[in-house]
């Protein structure tokens, strides 16, 4: 399309003209469909070209506003620039939902940061795209780089927002800093037959959630750090996948035959005990493929837990908070308890503590376990003690992946992070020649140590 863009400059060539004309012959409904693989502006710069291409872009199935860019740095300028930077990306939107005249839409965004100060004007933006029939539905108003703003100010969604011709077309719904409750929620669902992904965050409103019914279509639920929720109750026969970071709560799985996939973290995991959590576990453990847990490394506290069998666990990964003294062996009963392990991520975020202890040894072998990757790696003597652990374990090991840097760190420009990449490079080299484990480490492809930068 960069061609036909450029087609009004004095010296194009007449075989560009020619393409031109070729693409003009297509039926509006070929060039939509063109056009709709376009970002959205990109597709609008195309309303130059002719009086025939003004209005084709206004047909665009993906309605796509991410602003988030513009607020990079917001925080350390005045409120005025904020302001003056909301209401261009007011007029974006509005502007663009004058324009569009297609029946249905495909894809709605908003990325940015908007308050109840903009209460009617995403309310104007909400019943659009409702009124749309779209099918995914997002709204984006937080953002980390604003924070001199309180949640309780933010945008609510409301019952009367939404009175719209049911059934709904949503299969995707995303809400995140919307303060939005579970009365309106649970409505939403009960009217929207084909939703598959719902995702809330940041929700002030959220105190009691259930989701409930043999129609509901739920495949994947995700709530995170929703302050003032205190229960969730689950009867959802095809939700394949849960995530919940936030507050201890309860959680009342009623039936959840098809559960393959859980991440819990937050004060969640901080909080649960084996008397609270645990027990819950064993209802659909046998299914579980895939577990994800935040955690902080507490072994008096672990070595409490008895983990039931996961029998058909494939894949674990452990987002660990720990303290340079801190054993990672005590992580070892939840591998234990998992045969058919096929997959490890670890990722550790560290603080500092002046206390001492010796290098611990510990002896089980696991049978199943190919594939270990290791972030946030310092090769000090907690994170080296668990590598060599798995080294000496772990008997079908093919690979491991050594990453001095969590997923949330970047390697370039910053040469602390460099240095610290350096060195956790140098105590790997002096971990595998210390312990004897050269030819296990190099060998192909039995066992390949990473490096990642």
């Amino acid at each position: 399309m960069s061609e036909v863009l450029q087609i009004t400059s004095p010296s194009v060539s007449k075989a560009q003209k020619r393409e031109y004309d070729n693409i003009n012959e297509l039926p509006d409904e070929v060039l939509i469909s063109i056009l709709a693989r376009m970002p959205m502006k990109e597709a609008a710069r195309t309303s130059v070209l002719s009086r025939r291409w003004k209005k084709l872009w206004t047909s665009h199935p993906y309605l796509v506003f991410d602003g988030s860019n513009s607020l990079r740095g917001i925080h350390y300028r005045s409120e005025q620039v904020l302001e003056s930077e909301q209401f261009k990306y007011l007029n974006w939107v509005n502007d663009v939902l004058e324009s569009h005249h297609d029946a249905a839409i495909d894809e709605f965004k908003i990325r940015f940061y908007l308050d109840q100060c903009y209460q009617s004007d995403i309310d104007d933006w909400v019943r659009f795209a409702f009124g749309k029939k779209v099918q995914r539905f997002e709204l984006d108003l937080s953002s980390s780089r604003v924070i001199s703003h309180v949640q309780d100010s933010g945008y609510e969604l409301c019952s009367h927002t939404l009175h719209f011709q049911i059934p709904l077309s949503l299969t995707s719904l995303v809400l995140k800093q919307v303060r939005v409750s579970g009365e309106v929620l649970e409505n939403l669902l009960s009217n929207s037959p084909f939703l598959e992904r719902l995702c809330i965050g940041a929700s002030t409103s959220l105190v009691h959630l259930r989701l409930a019914g043999p129609s509901l279509c739920l495949t994947y639920l995700e709530i995170t750090a929703c302050a003032r929720m205190k229960s969730l109750e689950l009867d959802a026969p095809n939700l394949l996948s849960l995530k919940y970071s936030g507050q201890n709560i309860e959680i009342r799985f009623i039936e959840v035959p098809n559960l393959a996939e859980l991440f819990i973290g937050g004060m969640f995991m901080e909080t649960c005990t084996r008397n609270y959590f645990l027990p819950l576990v064993p209802t659909f453990a046998s299914q579980l493929q895939k577990l994800v847990l935040e955690m902080r490394v507490d072994e008096r506290k672990m070595k409490l837990f008895e983990y039931p069998i996961l029998s058909q666990l494939k894949e674990l990964e452990l987002q660990v908070r720990a303290r340079d003294h801190d054993s990672l062996l005590c992580l070892t009963s939840l591998i234990n308890a998992s045969p058919s392990l096929n997959q490890l991520s670890l990722e550790l975020s560290w603080s500092k503590s002046y206390t001492r202890r010796r290098v611990m040894k510990v002896k089980r072998h696991h049978y199943n376990l190919k594939e270990v990757e290791i972030r946030g790696f310092v090769g000090g003597m907690v994170d080296s003690e668990f590598c060599i652990y798995l080294v000496e374990n772990a008997i079908m090991l093919e690979k491991m992946s050594i990453d001095p840097f969590t997923k949330n760190e970047k390697g370039g420009g910053n040469c602390f992070k460099v240095e610290r990449a350096r060195a956790a490079r140098v105590r790997a080299e002096d971990l595998r020649s210390k312990y004897g484990v050269e030819d296990k480490l190099f060998q192909v492809p039995k066992f390949l140590l990473k490096f990642t930068y």
